[in-house]
């Protein structure tokens, strides 16, 4: 409140934040004392935890353990790094892997979609015995396993998709709140087209996963455009 009143309540249009109950309790007395502050849900926020929900799913838990082991080794690991550079190199893969961070919205779907896009310099280099990855090299061989392992991966990147590339463009400076709405809907549209898809990635899922996606994407949407304070979103996307 301090800070306001220093730099002039008359400033201040919107107040964002993500829902703790610190963060909640705050943004309701701003609100309260400056009706024109208007509340707005923390977009990248709630499609971050909508990530986060998804990625606790018992059907990803296995995939996910071996992209975080694959990942940390190749990061302690200098010379298994740099011949997978030169392996990605030769075959026109010019991004590397992306290390799993705890301050970025969406760092699996990032991480995993950069282990995708290496998968097969990196299968080859463990297939010739290059490199070796503890625990989990198994995955990296010609054999049974190591397939499936690639079509649950591929699986787990097109699941995150819509809300990867969302955050990514609605953390953009030029965003407005017209685009939260359409952003939110095309994650929606996405994966309802991936989990009624009868071929490819998603047609993979049980029906099980599909109506927990389904459950997560509609909680997370209630929660950010229906309940919110304010129908600022929605508004904004009718005028513009």
């Amino acid at each position: 409140m301090q800070v306001i009143e220093r730099i002039g309540p008359k400033r201040f249009r919107a107040i964002c934040s993500d829902n703790t109950s610190n963060t909640t309790s705050a943004r309701e007395k701003i609100n309260a004392k400056y009706p024109w502050i208007i509340i707005l849900p923390d977009c990248c926020h709630r499609l971050g935890r909508l990530c986060g929900d998804i990625c606790k799913m018992d059907c990803f838990k296995e995939v996910i353990r071996v992209l975080r082991r694959t990942i940390k080794f190749m990061s302690k690991s200098t010379i298994s790094r740099e011949h997978l550079r030169r392996k990605r190199l030769e075959m026109g893969i010019a991004r590397g892997l992306v290390s799993i961070g705890k301050t970025r919205f969406a760092s699996i779907y990032h991480s995993a979609a950069s282990l995708l896009r290496c998968i097969v310099p990196l299968r080859e280099l463990c297939i010739a015995k290059t490199i070796t990855i503890k625990d989990v090299n198994d995955m990296y061989l010609n054999n049974r396993r190591a397939w499936q392992f690639m079509s649950e991966l591929e699986t787990l990147v097109r699941v995150l998709e819509p809300m990867g590339k969302s955050i990514t463009c609605l953390e953009s400076t030029h965003s407005t709140a017209s685009d939260v709405y359409m952003f939110w809907l095309a994650c929606m549209a996405g994966i309802y087209d991936l989990i009624t898809a009868k071929e490819g990635p998603g047609s993979m899922l049980d029906e099980s996963v599909k109506d927990e996606i389904r459950h997560a994407m509609n909680t997370r949407w209630v929660q950010m455009i229906e309940d919110a304070p304010h129908d600022v979103y929605f508004t904004t996307f009718l005028l513009d």
